[in-house]
C-alpha cells in the first residue's frame, strides 16, 4: 500500500505529543507522528498527501452507546421524529398506512419525544385508531415505552383484567382500561413480539446505509448496547462481506423478560468473553436494564417523584437477578454494563457491584454504569473510583429531555444532573455517546453540550458548575471511549501503531470556545487510512 502522508492541524490526544503537524499512514495505521519535515522523512518515496488546511485533524470519534442497527431501521418505519402534536402523529401514521398498503402492522421509529408534542402527553389508543382503525399500530419509545391502538392490543390479549407485570406498567383510564400507554419492556413485550420483523434484505440495507450517515457525523466506531442474538448474527454479515465501516462493539442483551438461569447458561456456556473479535467487530460487556426512563416517570428513584407521590419508578430487573448476572459475568471474564438512571438503581448496582468486587476484583472487567444521571452522589462516586467501574454517559440526552425534566424536578435538581464534572474530579473513566435513536447521533451535539450545559430551547446553561473542558469532551469521545470499548491500544489516538482513523473538524474542539461547536462541521472522515465521507471533495 502507498504511504500516505495527512497534514493539518493534529490534536492527537496522546498525553506524550498533544499536537502534530503530520501523520504518515501505512497499511491501514499510524506509523510516524510529528513535524511534515519528520513525517516526510520516515515515508516512502512517492508518497501521497492529503492536506486539511482549516480546522482540526482529531481522532475518529466514537460512541459509547449508540444503537446502530435500529437507528439505521427508523427510515423504514413510520416516521414521527418531526411530529409536534397528536394531530401531527394521526397524520404521520394515515400517510404512512397509505403508502404501504400490504404491510400488516403500522408501526414506527422511536426517536420521537413527548417533551416536544403540544399536548405533552402520549397520543390514546382511541387516537391511534382514528388515524388507522383496521389494522394494529404500535409507536415505541426509547426502549422504555409504547403505545398501541386497540386493535394491537386486543391481538396481544391486554384488557382491562390484565394485571401490570413484574417491572412494567399497563396505563388505564379512569375506567380501568388499557389507554394504549405501555411501560417498560414486559409491559410492552407481548405487543412487540408480534409485530413482523422487518425482512432480512430490509434489515442489512438498514444497517449498511447508516453508516454513511455516521460517518458524514464524525463517527468511526460505536458500541452497541443491548443487542439481540439475531442482530449480532446481521452485523456479522455485513463484517464478512467487509461492509462494517463503523467499528462496532456489541453488547449482548440479558432479557429481564427470560428466566435468569437461561441468562446465566448462555454466559458460562458461550466459551467467549469480552474483547473477542477484531477491530470491525468485537464483544463488548453484557447490559442488563435495572430501571427505565427519568421522562417516563419508570426511573428508579431513591424519593417518589414530585408529581406521582406514590411512584418511585419501576425496577426492571429483579435484584437477586441481577446479582446473579453480575457474579457470572465476573467468573467467566464477561464485563458487565447496567443501565440505571435513577439514583436508587445506581445505589443498588454498586452494593452488588461491591459485593462481587469483594472477591473478583472488577477494574480490569470494566463494568459500568450506562446513563446513571439522575442523580449520583458522592458516595456513588467514589465507589466507582474505589472499583473502576466506568460511567457511559450522553449530554445528547441531557440536552434533548432537559426541558421536560426541568419541568418535572425544578431547574435547581435539572443542574445536578448528568454530573460529568463530578465523575471526572472523582476520578473515574467516562465515555460519551448519544443513545441513538433515542436522542440524536451527531457526536458535535454532545460535546457541545458537555461544555455548555445548554438544553433545548434555552439560551442559558443548567448546571454550569457540570461543564468541562474542552480537552475532557475530546477524550469522552475518543481516548476515553476508546478504553471502555476494549479498544485503546488500537484506536483513540493519533499514535504510531494504532488504527488510521480520523476525523476533519471545522473548528479546533479543545482550543476553540464553547459555543463555536454549536456550528461545527465535520469536513472529512476516515476508517483504518480510507477516507470515508469528504464535505468538501465529495464522499469517498
Amino acid at each position: 500500500m502507498t504511504d500516505t502522508i495527512v497534514r493539518g492541524a493534529l490534536v492527537t490526544m496522546d498525553p506524550a505529543r498533544p499536537r502534530a503537524e503530520a501523520m504518515l499512514v501505512r497499511d491501514g495505521r499510524i506509523a510516524a507522528v510529528g513535524t511534515l519535515a519528520q513525517v516526510r522523512a520516515a515515508a516512502a518515496a512517492g508518497a501521497h498527501e492529503i492536506a486539511y488546511p482549516r480546522g482540526a485533524v482529531v481522532p475518529g470519534l466514537i460512541d459509547t452507546h449508540n444503537h446502530m442497527h435500529w437507528t439505521g431501521l427508523q427510515s423504514r418505519l413510520v416516521d414521527l421524529s418531526g411530529a409536534r402534536s397528536i394531530a401531527d402523529i394521526q397524520a404521520a401514521i394515515r400517510d404512512w398506512a397509505a403508502s404501504h398498503p400490504q404491510a400488516s402492522w403500522i408501526t414506527s421509529g422511536s426517536g420521537w419525544h413527548v417533551a416536544v408534542l403540544a399536548e405533552q402527553r402520549y397520543p390514546t389508543r382511541q387516537e391511534l385508531d382514528a388515524a388507522c382503525p383496521d389494522r394494529p399500530v404500535y409507536l415505541p419509545r426509547v426502549g422504555h415505552a409504547a403505545v398501541a391502538n386497540s386493535r394491537a392490543l386486543a391481538l396481544a390479549g391486554i384488557t382491562a383484567a390484565t394485571p401490570d407485570p413484574d417491572g412494567g406498567r399497563i396505563s388505564r383510564d379512569a375506567q380501568g382500561e388499557p389507554d394504549g400507554l405501555l411501560l417498560e419492556p414486559p409491559a410492552f413485550e407481548p405487543v412487540a413480539r408480534l409485530v413482523p420483523p422487518p425482512s432480512a434484505a430490509d434489515q442489512e440495507g438498514a444497517l449498511r446505509d447508516v453508516q454513511r450517515r455516521y460517518h458524514a457525523a464524525g463517527l468511526t466506531g460505536i458500541m452497541d448496547p443491548g443487542v439481540p442474538p439475531d442482530v449480532m448474527g446481521l452485523y456479522q454479515r455485513l463484517w464478512q462481506r467487509g461492509e462494517l465501516s463503523v467499528r462496532s462493539v456489541l453488547m449482548p442483551l440479558a432479557d429481564a423478560s427470560r428466566p435468569v438461569d437461561e441468562t446465566i447458561a448462555r454466559i458460562e456456556g458461550s466459551g467467549l468473553r469480552t474483547g473477542f473479535g477484531d477491530d470491525r467487530l468485537k464483544l463488548g460487556g453484557v447490559k442488563v436494564f435495572l430501571d427505565g426512563g427519568a421522562s417516563l416517570g419508570t426511573a428508579l428513584m431513591r424519593e417518589p417523584y414530585p408529581d406521582e407521590r406514590c411512584n418511585c419508578g419501576i425496577q426492571v430487573t429483579p435484584t437477586e437477578s441481577l446479582r446473579r448476572i453480575a457474579w457470572a459475568c465476573a467468573r467467566n471474564g464477561w464485563s458487565l454494563g447496567v443501565h440505571v438512571v435513577g439514583g436508587k438503581a445506581i445505589d443498588l448496582a454498586l452494593e452488588i457491584f461491591e459485593e462481587v468486587n469483594s472477591e473478583i476484583p472488577l477494574r480490569d472487567l470494566r463494568f459500568s454504569l450506562i446513563h446513571a444521571y439522575l442523580w449520583p452522589d458522592e458516595r456513588n462516586i467514589r465507589q466507582c473510583a474505589a472499583m473502576g467501574i466506568a460511567v457511559a454517559t450522553q449530554c445528547s440526552m441531557q440536552y434533548t429531555f432537559g426541558p421536560l425534566l426541568v419541568k418535572r424536578f425544578g431547574t435547581v435538581m435539572m443542574s445536578l444532573a448528568t454530573p460529568v464534572r463530578s465523575w471526572l474530579d472523582g476520578g473515574v473513566r467516562v465515555g460519551g455517546g448519544s443513545d441513538s435513536p433515542v436522542t440524536p447521533y451527531p457526536p458535535l451535539l454532545g460535546l457541545w453540550q458537555s461544555r455548555t450545559r445548554r438544553i433545548a430551547g434555552t439560551t442559558e446553561p443548567i448546571g454550569r458548575q457540570q461543564a468541562v473542558s474542552g480537552d475532557e469532551a475530546l477524550a469522552m469521545l475518543t481516548r476515553d471511549a476508546a478504553w471502555l470499548s476494549f479498544s485503546e491500544h488500537e484506536r483513540g489516538m493519533l499514535k504510531p501503531g494504532l488504527l488510521a482513523d480520523w476525523t476533519v473538524l471545522s473548528v479546533d474542539p479543545v482550543a476553540c470556545e464553547p459555543d463555536e461547536l454549536e456550528h461545527a462541521q465535520v469536513l472529512a472522515t476516515a476508517v483504518g487510512g480510507q477516507v470515508v465521507h469528504d464535505a468538501e471533495r465529495g464522499a469517498a
